[in-house]
């Protein structure tokens, strides 16, 4: 009778330990969603005919930079819908920070550039050398030939990224 209750009592400690393990697991991967949500990765935007979407935000190694500096490695696809040519590159946009400050493309050999033909689509990455506590980033698009003319720009949410596995 004592082994029985032993048993019983076991099995039921058993259960309630999982129980409280497998609401954790829930709640750590609802906020793992929410956190994910907040980002515009993958969100297609448009401006002019021109389709931009940034597919990926990554920080990657860099052994050039200072050790309070991060690179901040982002993969661009851009199509052109419009009738004519369309330039664009890596020093077309720039990374906000969420109390305002800008961080400007870095000279690094890979940024992408290049003349788009109507109908086709530019795929490339850019470099932008961002503090590594850096939180909360936007990306904006703010063409460089062009500030007088358009003041229009795109933003997208990116969030913190994740360094490279």
């Amino acid at each position: 009778m004592k082994k029985l209750l032993i048993a019983a009592l076991s099995g039921l400690l058993v259960l309630s330990m999982t129980a409280c393990s497998s609401t954790s697991d829930k709640d750590a991967n609802t906020k793992a969603t929410q956190a994910e949500s907040k980002t515009e990765l993958n969100k297609e935007k448009t401006i002019h005919d021109i389709n931009m979407k940034i597919t990926s935000a990554t920080i990657i190694k860099d052994d050039t930079l200072k050790k309070d500096e991060a690179m901040l490695q982002l993969h661009f696809a851009i199509k052109n819908d419009s009738k004519a040519d369309y330039g664009i590159g890596s020093g077309d946009f720039y990374i906000q920070d969420k109390s305002g400050k800008k961080y400007e493309m870095a000279g690094h050999e890979d940024n992408f550039g290049d003349v788009i033909k109507s109908g086709k689509t530019l795929n490339g990455s850019g470099y932008y050398t961002i503090p590594k506590d850096a939180k909360d980033l936007t990306v904006v698009y703010n063409q460089a030939i062009n500030k007088a003319k358009d003041k229009q720009t795109i933003r997208w949410e990116i969030g913190t990224p994740k360094s490279a596995k």
